[in-house]
């Protein structure tokens, strides 16, 4: 975990009991890291169920280019809500004016967003998969190995 160093600025510490400094001035990481969520917002309302990825980039393109758009856990949307990330900060900005004056409207229904304050919302669910579920490596492996093939 990188920390400014208190009453020092231009110092950055981490590490955390081995802590270490680097005096630099200029040299500003955090800031770096900053930017990204700068450039993120969460969609926290108005998505639907029906709401599509691609649905969602092409409305927020309107506002700069979307390195990112990423649709959230549907199945536990507060935790993992939906989220887009910007290439430019400017871009993001005006795309969160815009949904506060509730001019984004996907599928009839107003979005609402706020920047990101997470440091980077996860791009795959952690949670374990049910034993019944198989997911896309199983599934060619199992081809590979001459099961599991459908035809008729």
């Amino acid at each position: 975990q990188v920390a400014r160093a208190p009453g020092e600025p231009g110092k950055l510490t981490w590490g955390g009991a081995h802590s270490h400094t680097l005096a630099s001035p200029g040299f500003v990481p955090v800031a770096a890291e900053c930017s990204i969520m700068a450039n993120t917002i969460e969609i926290i309302g108005g998505c639907s169920a029906t709401t599509t990825r691609m649905i969602l980039k092409r409305e927020m393109e309107r506002f700069g280019n979307v390195d990112v758009c990423h649709m959230g856990n549907r199945d536990n949307i507060e935790k993992e809500p939906p989220w887009v990330r910007f290439s430019d900060p400017k871009a993001a900005d005006a795309a969160l004016d815009a949904i506060r004056n509730g001019q984004v409207v996907i599928d009839g229904i107003s979005i609402k967003g706020s920047k990101s304050q997470r440091r980077g919302p996860p791009l795959v669910s952690r949670e374990p998969r049910d034993s019944m579920e198989i997911g896309s490596r199983e599934l060619f492996l199992q081809r590979q190995a001459g099961g599991g093939g459908g035809g008729g």
